[in-house]
């Protein structure tokens, strides 16, 4: 099998069409390694674009084969999918949204958070021509995902913090990031927060960027990397050589702009300019020390606390995150 071997599945959200989809790709009996120490890791993935850069970029440079880590990447629909796959034992890791593994915590997954992909959020908020603040988009139509989901908790954090009440937006369900922005250019909600590339196509049909989300949220990590509690007392030593990889690609992404803005141009399937637009964007969050911010991650609990649609308990950071796979951990 080529080492460099990136096996991408289009999954439905049932766990069996998932279970078998990552069977295809050589899921079995979780992660193994070889008379020479080289392990298979399983990342099962909803993150794609450039925040997920990083992997692809590191796959394609051999910076996982240089660690001895066969990675195999399954890319799948949704966090909710992704922890499924760590719960059942079909992946070994997963890239996942932060307020989706809090949600899975709540929920009785035993997951832990052991790095990140970028370290701020990469939402814009794009709304119509005249809107200047969210002052503007009072009683207006706000794009996000679902109830309850990442995109409407920060959106109503986010009408908090600039001088709003949560009640005065009207939060619309559009589903993913691409309907979320056929339904802004279309004109059936009035404002979302956008991730790049699709930043670029509202700006093109006209809408405005009013904020970025990075700027009122610093440190609120979007995407991290997470596992079971098994997993690193049982694999600690191969997660760690994973980590490290993946540390050693961000950096190679933000030191090789022209070759990282080729390898996102091919794997996104978009033009090269509107990749070297996403990649600058990205470039400062790339995370060269998969280290999470305990202060974002405090307030990524608090925002699910006080907005997500749940009454369980959340857990504390302490429950959640575990730094010991970082590079330079003991």
């Amino acid at each position: 099998m080529n080492r460099r071997h990136t096996c991408r599945a289009g999954l439905t959200a049932t766990a069996f069409v998932l279970a078998v989809a990552l069977s295809a790709c050589g899921s079995g009996s979780g992660i193994t390694s070889d008379e020479n120490g080289r392990a298979s890791v399983r990342l099962a993935s909803s993150i794609t674009g450039s925040s997920f850069l990083a992997v692809t970029a590191g796959i394609d440079q051999g910076i996982f084969d240089k660690h001895q880590v066969d990675l195999k990447v399954v890319k799948i629909k949704s966090t909710a999918e992704a922890t499924a796959a760590l719960a059942s034992g079909d992946a070994d890791i997963a890239a996942a949204l932060t307020e989706g593994v809090i949600a899975a915590n709540a929920n009785g997954a035993k997951l832990k958070i052991v790095g990140n992909l970028m370290t701020q959020d990469q939402h814009i908020l794009y709304a119509d021509a005249g809107v200047k603040s969210m002052a503007d988009l009072k009683g207006k139509k706000f794009g996000v995902v679902g109830p309850g989901s990442g995109t409407e908790m920060l959106a109503k954090a986010l009408a908090v913090e600039e001088g709003l009440k949560e009640t005065d937006l009207v939060y619309v369900p559009t589903g993913a990031a691409s309907t979320q922005l056929t339904s802004l250019v279309s004109g059936q909600i009035d404002a979302a927060g956008l991730v790049p590339p699709y930043d670029s196509t509202a700006a093109e049909r006209g809408k405005v960027e009013v904020l970025r989300y990075r700027d009122v949220f610093p440190d609120i990590t979007p995407q991290v990397f997470t596992t079971t509690s098994s997993l690193i007392s049982a694999h600690s030593p191969e997660l760690k050589r994973f980590m490290a990889a993946y540390t050693e690609s961000a950096a190679w992404v933000k030191a090789h702009p022209s070759e990282a803005v080729a390898i996102l141009q091919k794997d996104a399937r978009i033009s090269a300019e509107a990749a070297k637009t996403a990649y600058e964007f990205a470039e400062p969050d790339y995370s060269t020390t998969g280290e999470v911010s305990i202060a974002g991650l405090r307030r990524w609990i608090e925002m699910s606390k006080k907005y997500g649609n749940t009454d369980k308990r959340l857990p504390t950071v302490d429950e959640l995150y575990d730094p010991s796979l970082l590079p330079g951990s003991p």
